[in-house]
């Protein structure tokens, strides 16, 4: 079912894509800020980076599948402008929080900090929350 409102031509924000970039970026930040707490060292962390965002990216592709669903060759969008805002923030703080607690409490958890995996925890999904919230507000902006 096609949406009245959006006519061909209009700008509009794909919502799984947008939940993926801020799930990607999200995913590359906390899972680099974790490793640098847990081992100090700048190679850890620039490999974190680059681990972090493959797996950021992978968990924003199935939460994307997940919460928007379309038909064959279809996507679901929101037509760009003040009224995209709710969605575009609720789909890119979703993927962000979700990436932000995975990829922080990773590394906790493979290098056995079990003490610190909630506090990386928690601050995964702080990043994930200002992330996610700045992705959804400029996502809605024409």
């Amino acid at each position: 079912m096609t949406d009245p409102a959006i006519a061909p031509g209009d700008l509009v924000v794909d919502l799984a894509y947008s939940l993926r970039s801020a799930a990607l970026i999200t995913g590359a930040i906390a899972c680099a800020v974790s490793l640098w707490t847990i081992k100090r060292s700048v190679l850890w962390a620039l490999a974190a980076l680059v681990l972090g965002g493959i797996g950021g990216f992978c968990v924003g592709l199935v939460l994307g599948l997940l919460m928007f669903r379309a038909s064959s060759g279809q996507t679901v969008v929101v037509k760009l402008g003040p009224g995209a805002l709710a969605e575009t923030l609720k789909a890119n703080l979703i993927g962000a929080v979700v990436s932000g607690l995975m990829a922080a409490a990773a590394p906790a958890v493979l290098f056995g900090q079990s003490a610190k995996v909630a506090p990386l925890a928690t601050l995964g999904v702080g990043i994930g929350i200002v992330v996610g919230g700045t992705f959804g507000y400029f996502a809605s902006r024409p």
